[in-house]
């Protein structure tokens, strides 16, 4: 296993020990590992590593931030995708962007046939929608009204999951 390996490796484990302890990624982890994936981007291809780094990291901020924006996705999640992007450069981190919601798809429907409430989701996020919407329309500005209200429980799943899974397909060769 190859230097980035390990580093991205330890990225995307470290946060998920972290998520799951306290439902939040330090950014002072974030930050380290910016650091980290822009060091080994330059040692790897010189300066032009910097770009690599540089667009890889951007790329999933820019991309997601419409999911964080309905507060569909948190911020950690995001920032956690651009550190794993800093290593990977664009192509990888879309197809692990790619591996990691249909990962985190997977296991939301797992959690959701455990849990037997498939259709008190389905009303969730139906309704979610058409309350944004009606707000939108009867109010000139408005915050959009965030899709996760803090009493589901067991039905959230920590991305970081679905993120570290995409991280060791990636390490992998499977994409």
């Amino acid at each position: 296993m190859s230097l980035q390996h390990c580093l991205v490796l330890t990225v995307a484990t470290g946060a998920v020990w972290m998520d799951l302890r306290t439902r939040r990624i330090a950014n002072e982890w974030i930050i380290t590992a910016w650091i980290a994936g822009l060091v080994t981007q330059l040692i790897r291809y010189g300066t032009a590593g910097a770009g690599i780094f540089l667009f890889g990291m951007l790329f999933p901020i820019l991309a997601l931030y419409i999911l964080f924006y309905f507060h569909m996705l948190g911020a950690g999640d995001i920032k956690l995708l651009s550190a794993v992007g800093g290593f990977l450069g664009v192509p990888a981190i879309l197809k692990c962007m790619i591996v990691s919601f249909l990962s985190g798809a997977v296991l939301s429907i797992g959690i959701i046939l455990v849990c037997g409430n498939l259709p008190q989701r389905l009303t969730k996020f139906f309704n979610y929608f058409q309350t944004y919407f009606t707000k939108r329309k009867y109010q000139k500005k408005t915050e959009p009204v965030p899709y996760y209200d803090g009493k589901w429980g067991m039905e959230c799943i920590h991305f970081s999951v679905p993120v570290l899974m995409g991280v060791l397909l990636w390490i992998g060769g499977f994409y």
